[in-house]
C-alpha cells in the first residue's frame, strides 16, 4: 500500500489512541528528544499523534506502510485499534503485517536507564518526556566505551540481562546476583534488567549497589511480561538502556539471545559475555520437543563462563579454538553458611521429633524426569512403608505445577496417609528456613549440570543426597574424600534407582544425630577450603578488575 494512503486512516488512529501515542512513537523508532519536540509544539494528544504520524511518513517514505503501522500498534498492546481499523476500513484486512522492527534513529540520544535509583522504584514509562529528561545535543553520537583493561583507572560498566533480580527462581538467578555483587565489590557500575521486581528484590538490589532497569509498560496493556520483551521487543520495552556499556552478560538459553541482539543492534562496542548453566546433550533427552536446548549464541560471545566442572568440561571442547573460556564456581550465600542447623539446644527436639521431613527443591513444569519427581516419589513410597511418619516437602512448585506433582505421587505412592507439603517458589531466606526444619535434602537428578541447592544444603550443615550424574558430584569428588558419603549412584533402571535412594534416605532418617554431625564436619571443610577464590579472580579479571 502506498505510503500516502496512510493519511486516510490517521483521523481514526489519533481519535482512538489518546495519550498512548507516545508508546506508538517508540514502537515506530522515535527517541525521547524527538517525542519531546512533538509534545512541545502541539497542544493536545490528538494533534501530537497526527504530527508524529506525519513525521514518521516523511522519514520513512514508501516504507511507511499500514502493515508496519498496524504491527507497531499491536506491539504496544493497542490491538483494539487495529481491529477497529479493519472493521471501519475492510481493505485493511488484506494488508500484510511485516516482521521488520523499526530501528531507533542513529542521531538521537538513547536516554538514561530506567529506574529511579539502585533498585528503588520503577521508571514510569507512561509519563511524557520533559525538558529535564532530555540529553544534551549530540550525546548519542558518542559510541559506547571500549573494553577497559586491568591497568585502566576507570571501572567497567556492566549490563546483566535476566528476568528477575532475586533468588526465587533458583540457580541461574542466584548466580546472576552473585556475579553482580562480585562486580560491584571491585568498583564496577552494574545494571540488571528485570521483567518485574518485588519490594524485597528492589531492596536487595539497592543494598548490593545494582541499578535495576524495568521494562516499559503500556497504559492499558494486557501482555504478561516475558523473555520476548528482552529479545524481540527490547527496542520498545527497554528504550533507556545505558549507552556506555563495556560488557553485556547473558545466561545461556535464558538471555543469551537477548544479549547478542542488544549488542548487535544497540551496543556494538560492548564485549559479549555468555554464562553457561546447561549441557544440551544431557538435558535434551528429558525435555519436551518444544524446549530442546541449543548453543546457537556461543560463537558470538567474546568471553564464556561455565558454571561448575561438568559444564566447563562439556564446553571446553567446543570453545578451545574460539574464545576465552573459564569455569565459574558459585560460593554459597551467607544465608546458608551462617545457618546453625540442628546444633543448638533448641534444635534437639526438631531432630528427635516423630515426623521426619524430606525436602526437595525443584520444579515440575516440563521437567518431570529431569528433576526426578518420579524417582523421588518412587523412593518416598518405599520410605513411608518403613517410616510411616515421614513428610515430603516440595519447594518451588507453582499452582500450575501442583496437579502434576500430585499425579506423579499418586502413581507411585500407595499409602493413604502420605504427607506432602507443596510450597511455592521461594527466596534463599525461605529455602534456608526449610532446610533448618528438614532431616535430609534430596537432589537425585538424572541430569544436573551443577546443583546449587545441594551445595547450599552442605553449606547449611544439613544432610543431603546428590546424584552421581550431577556437576555437584564432580565437584565434591575433587574435594575431600569424605564428601563421597553424599553421592548416590542413580541407576538408569528406575526401580533399582528408587531402591538405592530409599535405603539412603531411611539410613539418614533413622540415624539423625550421627548424620547431622557428619554434615557439620562437611560444612566446615567446604567453607574452609575457599574453593571459589580462583574462579572468582578469573571472573573479575575478564572484566578488567
Amino acid at each position: 500500500m502506498a505510503c500516502q494512503n496512510i493519511r486516510r486512516y490517521v483521523s481514526f488512529i489519533k481519535e482512538h489512541i489518546g495519550d498512548c501515542w507516545e508508546n506508538l512513537a517508540f514502537a515506530l523508532g522515535f527517541d525521547i528528544p524527538a517525542i519531546s519536540n512533538i509534545t512541545s509544539r502541539n497542544r493536545d494528544d490528538t494533534s501530537r499523534c497526527r504530527d508524529m504520524l506525519g513525521e514518521w511518513e516523511r522519514r520513512k517514505g514508501d516504507a511507511a506502510t499500514m502493515g508496519v503501522l498496524m504491527e507497531a500498534l499491536t506491539d504496544v498492546e493497542l490491538r483494539e485499534v487495529v481491529d477497529g481499523l479493519k472493521k471501519k476500513f475492510p481493505e485493511l484486512k488484506k494488508e500484510p503485517m511485516t516482521q521488520a522492527r523499526p530501528k531507533r534513529e542513529a542521531s538521537g540520544p538513547a536516554g538514561k536507564p530506567g529506574g529511579s535509583g539502585a533498585g528503588v522504584g520503577t521508571h514510569d514509562e507512561t509519563k511524557r518526556p520533559t525538558k529535564k529528561r532530555r540529553l544534551r545535543k549530540g550525546a548519542a553520537a558518542k559510541p559506547a566505551k571500549r573494553h577497559r583493561t586491568s591497568g585502566s583507572s576507570s571501572k567497567p560498566v556492566v549490563l546483566l540481562l535476566n528476568d528477575e533480580y532475586g533468588t526465587r527462581k533458583g540457580g541461574i538467578s542466584t548466580i546472576h546476583r552473585e556475579m553482580a555483587c562480585l562486580l560491584v565489590s571491585k568498583g564496577a557500575k552494574v545494571y540488571s534488567t528485570v521483567l518485574e521486581a518485588t519490594q524485597e528484590d528492589k531492596k536487595d538490589a539497592e543494598a548490593d549497589g545494582v541499578e535495576l532497569i524495568f521494562p516499559r509498560k503500556f497504559k492499558g496493556g494486557k501482555r504478561t511480561p516475558g523473555l520476548d520483551w528482552l529479545t524481540r521487543d527490547h527496542q520498545i520495552r527497554y528504550p533507556h538502556l545505558p549507552t556506555d556499556v563495556d560488557f553485556i552478560v547473558g545466561h545461556d538459553n535464558i538471555t543469551s539471545r537477548a544479549a547478542r541482539q542488544i549488542k548487535e543492534q544497540r551496543l556494538p562496542h560492548a564485549k559479549l559475555v555468555q554464562v553457561n548453566h546447561i549441557i544440551p546433550e544431557d538435558v535434551n533427552p528429558y525435555k519436551s520437543d518444544a524446549k530442546v536446548l541449543t548453543i546457537g549464541d556461543l560463537p558470538h560471545a567474546d568471553v564464556i563462563f561455565s558454571v561448575g566442572p561438568l559444564t566447563y568440561d562439556f564446553y571446553k571442547m567446543l570453545t578451545s579454538q574460539l574464545k576465552p573460556h573459564f569455569e565459574f564456581l558459585p560460593k554459597p550465600s551467607d544465608i546458608f553458611s551462617t545457618a546453625d542447623v540442628a546444633y543448638t539446644d533448641t534444635k534437639v527436639e526438631y531432630l528427635d521429633k516423630e515426623i521426619k521431613v524430606v525436602l526437595s527443591v525443584c520444579r515440575a513444569q516440563g521437567l518431570e524426569r529431569l528433576k526426578d519427581y518420579d524417582l523421588s516419589a518412587k523412593s518416598m513410597g518405599k520410605v513411608i512403608e518403613e517410616l510411616p511418619h515421614t513428610e515430603w516437602q516440595v519447594r518451588d512448585a507453582s499452582a500450575e505445577d501442583f496437579p502434576k506433582i500430585k499425579a506423579i505421587i499418586q502413581a507411585n505412592v500407595k499409602k493413604d496417609n502420605f504427607h506432602l507439603t507443596s510450597l511455592k517458589y521461594g527466596t534463599q531466606e525461605d529455602l534456608s528456613r526449610d532446610m533448618q526444619q528438614a532431616h535430609v535434602v534430596l537432589m537425585p537428578s538424572r541430569a544436573e549440570p551443577f546443583g546449587l541447592v545441594g551445595l547450599e544444603a552442605i553449606a547449611a550443615g544439613v544432610p543431603v543426597l546428590v546424584s552421581h550424574k550431577s556437576g555437584l558430584a564432580w565437584f565434591l569428588r575433587s574435594q575431600d574424600p569424605e564428601f563421597d558419603r553424599l553421592i548416590v549412584e542413580i541407576e538408569d533402571n528406575d526401580q533399582e534407582a528408587a531402591k538405592t535412594l530409599a535405603k539412603r534416605i531411611i539410613k539418614i532418617l533413622t540415624d539423625g544425630n550421627r548424620e547431622f554431625q557428619a554434615a557439620r564436619r562437611l560444612k566446615e571443610k567446604l567453607l574452609a577450603s575457599k574453593y571459589w577464590n580462583v574462579s572468582h579472580a578469573q571472573f573479575l579479571e575478564a572484566f578488567g578488575l
